[in-house]
């Protein structure tokens, strides 16, 4: 049977692939270290900087006892996303009280302009004449 001559997709794709798991190796690489300096930590050792532990010094039931925990939680995640979504589902379909016109106001709003109240007339009135001063007495 004949080999088949494979595309360039498809180097492309090994590839970019194969650079993939090794970025992915890289990444998971234990460090050189962990340096405290000062009140801070570091992956590089600094001047006066100390050496702290990184192992896992838990035993085998204690991993086992937090991947359960974490696995809870991650199932205790899920189910109140699941039943907040199913909240706001049900919330679309109700509207907001209160927030613009109500129905009797937009009632009201429709009738014709000739049955609104009529503003009330003010009576002009004329200027008070300016009195004279009064004598003053000094005496």
């Amino acid at each position: 049977m004949p080999a088949r001559p494979r595309s360039d997709a498809w180097r492309w794709l090994a590839g970019s692939l194969l650079l993939l798991g090794a970025g992915f190796a890289l990444a998971q690489a234990p460090a050189g270290g962990v340096y405290r300096c000062g009140n801070s930590y570091s992956d590089a050792p600094c001047p006066g900087g100390q050496a702290v532990g990184t192992d896992d010094v838990r035993s085998a039931a204690q991993q086992r006892q937090a991947q359960e925990v974490k696995q809870r939680d991650a199932a205790m995640a899920e189910k109140l996303t699941t039943e907040r979504r199913a909240r706001e589902r049900a919330a679309v379909p109700q509207r907001a009280a209160g927030i613009g016109p109500l129905a009797a106001d937009a009632a009201k709003a429709a009738k014709p302009a000739a049955s609104a109240p009529q503003p009330r007339k003010v009576k002009k009135t004329q200027p008070r004449p300016i009195k004279a001063p009064k004598p003053s007495r000094s005496g």
